[in-house]
C-alpha cells in the first residue's frame, strides 16, 4: 500500500517521518526502525528498532582468513587476473547478531548513512488529524451550568 519514496536533492527529512529506515553507524552496527522524529543535530527517534552487528568471533575469523590468503601465493587465473589478498569469498560472510531494541534515540554524530527500507506505515496517524477523533475539552467557566 505504501509507495517507494524517490530520493532526490529536494527530499527533506520531514518527508521521511513514519518511513522504515536502515541506518549504519560508525561502530559498524545497523539499526532498522521507523523514524518518529529528528532534530537539527540529526538525532533520530526510532520505533520498533532492530540492531544488527558483526560478532567478535566472526570478525576475528574473517581477519585470520584474509591474513592466510595474503601469505599464500595467489594463483593466476587463465585470464591473467589474480585475486586480491583482501577479497573475501561470498561463502564466508560474517555472522550477524540481531536483537530487538524497541524505541531508541540514536545520536546524530554516530550516523554514517541511512537508506529507506519501506514506505510510511499505515497504522500510525500522520499530521494533526488526531484531534478530531476525541472531544475538545473546555474550561469549566465556559460550560453551561446544569440547573
Amino acid at each position: 500500500m505504501s509507495a517507494k519514496l524517490p530520493i532526490t536533492k529536494k527530499t527533506k527529512m520531514s518527508d521521511l517521518i513514519n518511513n522504515r529506515l536502515k541506518i549504519h553507524t560508525i561502530d559498524n552496527r545497523t539499526y532498522t526502525g521507523t523514524l518518529l522524529s529528528f532534530d537539527k543535530h540529526l538525532n533520530l527517534v526510532l520505533a520498533d528498532t532492530e540492531e544488527a552487528r558483526i560478532t567478535k568471533k566472526s570478525l576475528t575469523d574473517l581477519r585470520i582468513q584474509s591474513q592466510r590468503k595474503a601469505n599464500k601465493k595467489l594463483p593466476i587465473s587463465s585470464t591473467g587476473n589474480s585475486l586480491f589478498p583482501t577479497e573475501i569469498p561470498k561463502s564466508s560472510q560474517p555472522d550477524l547478531a540481531r536483537r530487538h531494541l524497541g524505541l531508541i534515540v540514536l545520536r546524530g554524530e554516530q550516523i554514517v548513512n541511512f537508506s529507506i527500507e519501506s514506505g510510511a506505515s499505515s497504522d500510525i496517524k500522520t499530521g494533526t488529524s488526531g484531534a478530531s477523533s476525541r472531544p475538545v475539552k473546555q474550561p469549566v467557566s465556559k460550560l453551561k451550568k446544569i440547573a
